[in-house]
């Protein structure tokens, strides 16, 4: 069992599994950091790298604080600092899933020394009104109802559905936690879209066909310094990720590219 004390106190759990070269595994919403166990991407890695498995504040194991001020993505973002101080580590590589690759794009804009290589996955863009509008739509319907109108829509969007033990996992997450994350999310004064241009770590993009039918994710990585994407013919959010045959030989041979 492994803890760090973030810059506010929160107690932050996180394991290390692997030899090589520093990878930080950081999920969004849902589920703690044994996804990466449970959806086949953990072993693979490990073989190449210094897998680092964090439960980012709320999840798994780590503290579960209460409030949009303890939920703000710049929270989450010196979290991310803490761990590679705490670890010793001047810089790593970075995968974040969901929300976790809003997370990945901010620490590699303000700490751009210690970021080796960048993968966001399911990342979408979205306008500040877009912002007002789903935070004003779902928060009530977390509240009312958990996780089960996500879990649905998942469902829906996916051809193949979504395996009962990755619902499983997103139930067991703390629902307040994510409803926290939302009311946080008018005020970060910070944009994913905006932020493109000056992440210059080599970033590789990924996202299924069905969540990105536009191909918002390769006009992404175009606005990078050294950004590439990867389109998952098919699948949408979830399976885009939990299906690791899928992505993760493309990720693993970015990651050995620039991730050293």
């Amino acid at each position: 069992m492994a803890f760090l004390t973030a810059p506010d106190g929160i107690r932050l759990h996180y394991q290390v599994e692997g030899s090589g070269p520093p990878l930080v595994l950081h999920l969004g919403a849902g589920c703690d950091s044994e996804l990466w166990r449970a959806a086949g991407h953990l072993e693979p890695l490990a073989k190449s790298h210094r897998c680092i498995l964090f439960d980012h504040r709320g999840h798994g194991q780590s503290d579960r604080p209460r409030g949009a001020e303890s939920n703000h993505i710049n929270r989450y973002v010196g979290d991310v600092a803490a761990l590679l101080d705490h670890l010793g580590l001047e810089r790593a590589a970075f995968w974040g899933y969901s929300n976790g690759s809003s997370v990945g794009l901010k620490v590699a804009q303000e700490y751009p020394t210690r970021i080796a290589a960048l993968v966001g996955d399911g990342m979408s863009e979205t306008t500040p009104e877009q912002i007002a509008q789903i935070v004003a739509r779902r928060v009530p319907e977390f509240r009312e109802y958990g996780w089960e109108g996500l879990i649905n829509r998942f469902n829906e969007r996916e051809p193949d559905g979504v395996p009962n033990w990755m619902k499983e996992r997103i139930r067991a997450t703390d629902i307040q936690q994510f409803i926290d994350w939302l009311l946080a999310w008018p005020d970060w004064k910070w944009s994913e879209w905006e932020s493109l241009p000056h992440v210059v770590a080599p970033t590789f993009l990924v996202a299924g066909e069905l969540e990105d039918p536009e191909d918002e994710t390769g006009k992404a990585a175009a606005l990078m310094p050294n950004g590439t994407r990867l389109r998952v013919p098919g699948q949408g959010h979830i399976n885009a990720f939990i299906k690791s045959s899928l992505v993760l030989p493309q990720v693993t041979a970015f990651l050995t590219e620039h991730a050293r």
